[in-house]
């Protein structure tokens, strides 16, 4: 095979330029370890740059994606000839690299490194179409180049035929690496699937079958140096047994993902793993010596919570190198909220260490599938039980996103009126002016009109103004304007608002509406008020108040005070209320 191997090589090795009269190297008949020979390639036109077009095999295989087609994009057809002839030679050499690699022995480093050299193989293969595709657009004939790549790719779909995962020697198929197992199995149908299963479920049982013959040799030796040799050997071999059960599961998981049945050696599995049976004190501190110090025992255990609680060591550093980085971004961030900040710091830190736990639990043996299924069923519980309590929750994840307000803002929300001194996700913090202390849950705030007095740096003071009816109004609009402009805390811009708004039962109301700043609303309030009264009394003008006039009328010789009443002529009774000067 090999001899035929290196012949087709050869036959595929490009022809040297005419020019070039050595004769070609011999080739020795036997290969152990092939150090393939560069072929020689083809010479491109001498006119012609060759940018991008790999120069030897390692190039070739390791060739960027896309960079072969950049290369092959405006090159004559002589040119793209002699690149395919050399790409065929490259192919060539990879293929006696795969054979020497399959016939290799079994543990050896050209048998380990078979799945490489198969790889490199199969990326020539996809890039000898290119270059045939660019030879026949170009004009050229490649139907001998063709019908050898459908020789080498039926050569590779008879490997596919060869996929036992199981491997000869019982010691390596225990310490097989479940990563390589599992790579093995996915290209497999159903059906290979269940004939590996059928192997490894054989090697199980022949490892369980030794376990139990060294446990009834225990059980029925008299010979405490028996005894104690046999529940050594018992303890190894269990050890041999777990490792191949893993495996065995690893199967049982891809068979699974491919609609097998499972349940008979999820069973199987399940029976043959119990306690050992340990009689008397000596059998039981043998045993207990036996597997501490086992590999796959205490040893093993001992390793993996080292392995546990160094991992969560790592995480816990670098949760507080998180929590920094986190602090540092946010604080970056102007207009968050002081609650968004403080909950992203929290939740950056407290995620990176739950991760860190679910890692160190792996290192133990854990599986984490029916964990998180715990705790999802437990969660759904917790949820339906804390309702109300998840209602603030989102409340405040929603305060949080939209800050409707943040802390040390004036407030008016959920009846209360007040500073906001502080914010959970379950509550607002809040004191009132009259100095208490509320807390508000969050669903409260968040489902009511939530008012915020300090949102805008500043307010427009809204006051109303009445005056007599036979008072001057454009005097009354004058004083009002003095009265405003001569606050110092009043703005400039906006203009300051005096107008005529309505026309009262007992007064003629004007509007007075002054900007000011946020934190000066009420000094400016008092201030404008006092300083009306003042200038009013000052100027004569009148702030009226509502009066009513009650006519008294004789009826029968006899004065009665009139009182309305229902159905009652207005001749004879009649009350009227009617605007006055107070004091009128």
């Amino acid at each position: 095979m090999l001899s035929t191997l290196l012949a087709l090589s050869l036959s595929m090795a490009p022809c040297p330029p005419a020019d070039v009269q050595d004769p070609p190297v011999p080739v020795e008949p036997v290969l152990v370890e092939p150090e393939p020979a560069e072929a020689a390639p083809a010479e491109p036109p001498a006119e012609e740059d060759a940018p991008g077009f790999p120069t030897s095999l390692p190039e070739a295989i390791e060739l960027p994606e896309g960079s072969l087609e950049e290369a092959l994009e405006g090159r004559s057809l002589p040119q793209l000839e002699a690149w395919l002839d050399t790409w065929m030679a490259w192919l060539a050499q990879q293929q006696v690299a795969v054979e020497i690699a399959r016939s290799a022995p079994e543990g050896s480093a050209e048998q380990e490194a078979s799945a490489n050299v198969l790889s490199d193989r199969d990326t020539l293969l996809a890039r000898a179409e290119l270059l045939i595709e660019a030879v026949v657009d170009a004009g050229g004939d490649a139907d001998e180049e063709r019908a050898r790549l459908a020789e080498v790719r039926g050569d590779a779909a008879e490997e596919l035929e060869d996929y036992s995962t199981v491997p000869s020697d019982h010691s390596r198929a225990q310490n097989l690496p479940l990563e390589v197992l599992r790579a093995q199995l996915r290209p497999l149908t159903r059906e290979q699937v269940e004939e590996q299963l059928g192997l490894w479920i054989d090697l199980l049982q022949r490892k369980s079958l030794e376990v139990r013959n060294v446990e009834v040799s225990a059980l029925r030796s008299e010979v405490a140096d028996e005894v104690e040799k046999f529940n050594e050997r018992a303890v190894d071999l269990r050890g041999e047994r777990g490792r191949l059960i893993e495996r065995v599961k690893v199967v049982v998981q891809a068979l699974e993902k491919k609609n097998g049945d499972v349940e008979d050696v999820e069973a199987y599995l399940k029976s043959i793993v119990v306690t050992p049976p340990i009689t008397g004190w000596r059998a039981a501190w043998t045993t207990m010596r036996a597997w501490l110090f086992n590999p796959d025992g205490g040893v093993r255990l001992g390793l993996s919570l080292a392995r546990a609680l160094a991992v969560l060591l790592v995480f816990w550093g670098l949760a507080i190198l998180v929590g920094r980085i986190a602090a540092g971004a946010m604080n970056s961030m102007k207009r968050s909220s002081a609650l968004l900040r403080e909950f992203i710091i929290a939740f950056a830190r407290r995620l990176v260490l739950f991760v860190g736990v679910l890692v160190a639990a792996n290192q133990l043996g854990i599986n984490m599938g029916p964990l998180l299924a715990i705790i999802g069923a437990a969660g759904l519980v917790v949820g339906l039980a804390l309702q109300g309590t998840l209602s603030n929750f989102a409340s405040g994840l929603l305060i949080m996103v939209y800050r409707p307000f943040d802390v040390g803002d004036v407030i008016d929300a959920a009846g209360i009126t007040g500073k906001v001194e502080g914010m959970t996700l379950m509550t607002t913090l809040v004191r009132t002016f009259d100095n208490r202390t509320m807390n508000v849950p969050n669903n409260m705030v968040w489902g009511d009109v939530i008012t915020n007095v300090t949102a805008n740096a500043t307010r427009r003071v809204d006051m109303v103004f009445g005056v007599d009816y036979g008072d001057d109004i454009d005097r009354a609009r004058e004083v009002l304007l003095e009265v405003v402009r001569d606050q110092e805390k009043v703005l400039a811009e906006p203009e300051p608002v005096v107008n005529v708004h309505t026309l009262g039962e007992s007064s003629v109301d004007f509007v007075v509406r002054p900007w000011v700043r946020t934190a000066d609303y009420w000094d400016v309030y008092w201030a404008v008020t006092r300083a009306v009264k003042q200038r009013f009394d000052s100027e004569g003008l009148t702030i009226p108040f509502p009066q009513r006039d009650v006519h008294v009328h004789a009826l029968g010789g006899e004065r009665q005070l009139d009182v309305p009443r229902p159905q009652k002529d207005a001749a004879e009774s009649e009350a009227v209320e009617t605007p006055s000067r107070a004091g009128t």
